[in-house]
């Protein structure tokens, strides 16, 4: 069973975070937040083996074809959604079709890509159901009800001991969506990922290197940039190292 019918209601219910609307004051005001408990305690109340089936997911990904080796290795998946607030809806598409403009991403813009779509064990997943659910709570509070077409991406970043990952191989840039939600998974045998945000005169606004399970970044993508720096292996007992997030993008829907 898909995630078609998931209600609105059901969603505000689940997101009751009572950082709720400080975090959606901070997106208004200042274009971005950032919790380490925001989604992750709603998360957490589902128990682990639901978290454990949905990180399970990302050893199912796929390599990257569009990135040379130059720019890094990584693997992802990606799936949408169409919300729409009315029928309070979900609905799985299965388009699996990305594109971003070249003044968005100098790297791999302009191109039409397609990926794989994600495995039914994620797309079904209580924690996907509930990430969704906090997401457009805090978006709900922070614009009011809107409709949105949402995409999922599920990145799997590399690196090995000749290899520095990659995670935004562009640089500095805009996804090119109105809000983009950045939700860890893991890192494994990783030093560095450290997220960044920029104001549009090239300010940094925000710094933090993620390490919590669900700990969560969201930005306004058409006011402000981001950029991860580099990941190196953590230990020589290592040979590779790996850093699994979840990328969730929100446009208002154009219907």
């Amino acid at each position: 069973m898909g995630i078609h019918n998931m209600s609105a209601g059901n969603a505000l219910r689940l997101s009751s975070d009572a950082g709720l609307k400080e975090l959606s004051e901070l997106l208004r005001n200042c274009h971005y937040a950032h919790s380490a408990h925001y989604p992750a305690l709603d998360v957490a109340l589902l128990g682990r083996e639901a978290c454990r089936a949905f990180n399970a997911t990302w050893e199912h990904l796929h390599t990257d074809a569009y990135l040379s080796a130059e720019n890094g290795l990584r693997e992802r998946r990606i799936c949408k959604f169409q919300y729409r607030q009315r029928e309070r809806q979900w609905t799985a598409l299965q388009d699996c079709h990305f594109f971003q403009a070249e003044t968005d991403n100098p790297l791999l813009g302009g191109v039409q890509r397609t990926y794989t779509r994600c495995e039914a064990t994620f797309i079904d997943s209580p924690i996907l159901q509930t990430l969704l659910a906090a997401d457009l709570a805090l978006l709900d509070m922070a614009l009011g009800p809107r409709d949105w077409l949402v995409t999922c991406h599920q990145f799997r970043i590399l690196c090995d001991q000749g290899n520095a990952g990659q995670a935004t191989p562009e640089g500095r840039h805009r996804d090119g969506h109105d809000f983009v939600f950045q939700h860890l998974i893991q890192r494994q045998h990783v030093i560095g990922g450290e997220s960044r945000i920029f104001d549009e005169e090239g300010g940094q606004v925000f710094s933090a290197t993620l390490t919590d399970y669900l700990e969560t970044v969201v930005l306004n993508d058409r006011i402000l940039l981001h950029e991860v720096s580099p990941l190196q292996t953590s230990s020589i007992n290592s040979d590779r190292g790996s850093r699994d997030m979840l990328i969730i993008d929100f446009d208002l829907a154009d219907y």
